[in-house]
């Protein structure tokens, strides 16, 4: 099978992008394909997608803020799957990355690192809370790092080590949370986290197990997570 999986990637605001993947190959062997299945990184609202059309090389649009893995399944018209696996990096036809955007002819200053790193977590449906968090703590100079930094081929636990090496880790819950989530409240109990920060959204959330030895706060909606996030870590880790 000499199908590719192509991709495209445009910055349309401050670290938000639109982007594309799609099968490239011979139009023998796209022909003999019926659909594709999609799995994206658990923060997006409906992670599995299913994309039929075949004149677009069975092409899913779609936008976010961050790199990951995503998952293909490959169903072909008789019957056989084919499992694929494809980076998402979000770089433009200029080379300028989700990371880093430099201006032309300018030329960068010496570059410090951040002085604290924040684990930001969520659920699926918190997907805008994670990035309002990601957003504010960013605009202080804080590094903010996720599950979707890990890189393809990195094992569970090179997620742990970066929960445990970062300074603060914020939890947004606004329902029971996933294994994903539950696996990196562990990682941040056990790896001695300082600072632990649960983020309960809405008046029903009950904060895991887990966490009962932390003080959560509580917000009413998913709008007020950013603001909350960045008046308690800046008192916990100081003038950032």
């Amino acid at each position: 099978m000499t199908i590719q999986i192509k991709q495209h990637a445009v910055l349309k605001s401050k670290d938000w992008w639109e982007w594309s993947v799609w099968l490239d190959g011979e139009s023998s062997e796209l022909d003999k394909i019926d659909h594709v299945v999609y799995t994206l990184h658990p923060t997006f609202p409906n992670p599995v997608v299913r994309v039929s059309d075949r004149k677009t090389g069975f092409r899913l649009n779609s936008s976010g803020w961050g790199e990951f893995i995503v998952y293909l399944q490959i169903n072909h018209k008789d019957g056989a799957i084919t499992k694929r696996e494809h980076y998402l990096e979000l770089k433009d036809s200029d080379g300028a990355s989700s990371r880093a955007r430099k201006k032309p002819g300018v030329k960068s200053p010496p570059s410090e690192p951040p002085r604290h790193t924040v684990f930001v977590s969520g659920g699926i449906r918190d997907r805008d809370a994670v990035r309002a968090v990601g957003e504010v703590l960013m605009e202080q100079n804080i590094q903010v790092t996720g599950s979707q930094d890990v890189k393809p081929g990195q094992e569970w636990q090179k997620t742990s080590n970066k929960i445990a090496r970062a300074d603060a880790a914020v939890f947004v819950i606004s329902g029971r949370p996933n294994l994903c989530q539950n696996e990196e409240i562990k990682a941040a109990v056990q790896g001695g986290v300082r600072h632990i920060m649960p983020i309960l959204v809405g008046d029903n959330v009950e904060i895991p197990e887990s966490l009962r030895h932390i003080e959560a706060v509580r917000v009413a909606d998913s709008d007020s997570v950013g603001d909350m996030a960045r008046n308690i870590l800046k008192s916990s880790l100081g003038d950032a």
